[in-house]
């Protein structure tokens, strides 16, 4: 867990809401009154790895989480900085981990990681969610799309069984996000949420040797990021939550974009960072949209 205190400056002010202003993207981000009343936001971070942001390195944290300091939420608690930050998201975590039972991770030794929910205050303001990848086990469900040489088409969008297989995880991970808006609603009634979605990963077009995909079948992976995408934003609409989209400002940034532009790795780790998670520049870029999100 990383928690971050900051003293602010608007303590008693009997205001509707405060406007401030985040240098580093140029955005007003509303305050709720009784935030500026006690000097600022309180914001807690909940998730998996798209919101740990790990690295190879941090995967050997003593945490057990992964967090490497440069995920999403900690970008955007240095640009907001709010009046208290806590981090609780852990790389592998499902949802059944944010809200009903501790997590266990392995490296660099097992050790059981308190149930996430547990960080949400009362008078928790902002909470940022990450999940669901590990709920679906996306990576395995996408893995017969690739071949094993270039490009190769495998016709994985042929796949009947695949597809009742794609189905069924989804309508299951419905339940349990719906599940974890609950919990995170009875615990902090007063917190703006803010559900932050998957994809980004693929293009259209495959790439050799970040993403063995085929033309023909990349729209069936886009497709399946788009179910994926309606299921966290239909829970969010549900539960007066904000779902941020991130496959769509994606697009271009993808495993096969050159490295000054890609925000996800494919199939193959890059540099220090995992395969199939961000990279800085996306862990930044999701950060980005986040912020925009709380602006408006």
């Amino acid at each position: 867990m990383r928690v971050w205190t900051l003293v602010g400056a608007c303590a008693g002010r009997l205001l509707v809401l405060i406007v401030t202003t985040v240098a580093a993207m140029g955005l007003a981000v509303a305050v709720p009154a009784h935030a500026a009343e006690r000097g600022g936001v309180r914001y807690v971070a909940l998730g998996d790895s798209r919101a740990s942001g790990p690295s190879i390195t941090s995967s050997f944290n003593a945490d057990g989480c992964s967090r490497s300091g440069g995920g999403y939420p900690e970008r955007v608690a240095r640009a907001l900085r709010p009046s208290s930050f806590t981090d609780v998201a852990c790389g592998g975590a499902t949802s059944a981990e944010i809200v009903d039972r501790p997590q266990t991770t392995s490296l660099p030794v097992i050790r059981t990681v308190p149930v996430q929910a547990r960080a949400l205050r009362r008078d928790t303001d902002l909470v940022t969610l990450s999940i669901g990848g590990n709920d679906v086990k996306w990576g395995s469900l996408i893995s017969p799309c690739f071949g094993l040489s270039p490009q190769t088409d495998v016709h994985c969008r042929s796949d009947a069984a695949l597809r009742a297989q794609i189905t069924a995880r989804f309508a299951a991970l419905s339940v349990s996000v719906d599940r974890v808006l609950r919990v995170i609603s009875a615990r902090s009634p007063n917190a703006r949420v803010f559900v932050v979605g998957h994809g980004g990963y693929y293009g259209l077009r495959g790439c050799f040797p970040d993403a063995n995909l085929s033309t023909a079948d990349a729209p069936f992976v886009r497709d399946f990021f788009r179910r994926f995408d309606a299921v966290l934003s239909g829970s969010a609409r549900r539960h007066g939550a904000t779902f941020v989209d991130v496959a769509g400002p994606a697009v271009g940034h993808d495993a096969c974009a050159p490295d000054s532009r890609r925000w996800f790795n494919g199939q193959l780790p890059r540099g220090n960072g995992l395969n199939n998670h961000a990279t800085q520049l996306g862990n930044a870029a999701v950060a980005r949209l986040v912020l925009a999100a709380i602006a408006r």
